[in-house]
């Protein structure tokens, strides 16, 4: 676990939490990773499964840091407004000890929030999501 001044500096902005969360998953810290979601935070799975709430987003987590994942990251954009964020990025995923898998490349979504001074992801979606149905909303 971070002491709280440099978690405070990890998430400062949008960008260098989305940064922090991706060296955590990088550097096989569950922990570390698992402190940049707000409290009922809500991560969407490659499969488009839905892991919200702490225990299920740790389980997730878990299993993405078993599985030798190492994450790239390139940043487009950070849409801001007050307490809330959107981030544009590209992330490439490689998977350690399958050299038959060739990496991965997604275009994520990930909403963040201003929480006590630190910006917490509220939605991730890695792998992106596909849209939901016109004039449906898609709730875990």
């Amino acid at each position: 676990m971070n002491p709280p001044a440099l978690r405070e500096r990890l998430s400062a902005t949008p960008r260098l939490a989305c940064e922090a969360l991706v060296r955590a998953i990088n550097h096989s810290d569950l922990e570390g990773a698992l402190e940049h979601f707000a409290p009922g935070a809500c991560l969407i799975g490659p499969d488009g499964s839905f892991a919200q709430g702490t225990v299920a987003i740790r389980a997730s987590l878990a299993e993405l840091i078993a599985s030798g994942a190492r994450i790239e990251i390139e940043l487009f954009g950070v849409l801001v407004a007050e307490e809330h964020a959107l981030a544009h990025e590209r992330w490439t995923i490689f998977y350690d000890g399958r050299s038959s898998r060739s990496p991965q490349r997604t275009h994520p979504t990930l909403v963040l929030r201003l929480l006590g001074g630190e910006w917490k992801l509220t939605i991730a979606a890695p792998w992106g999501t596909s849209a939901s149905p016109p004039l449906e909303a898609v709730w875990p």
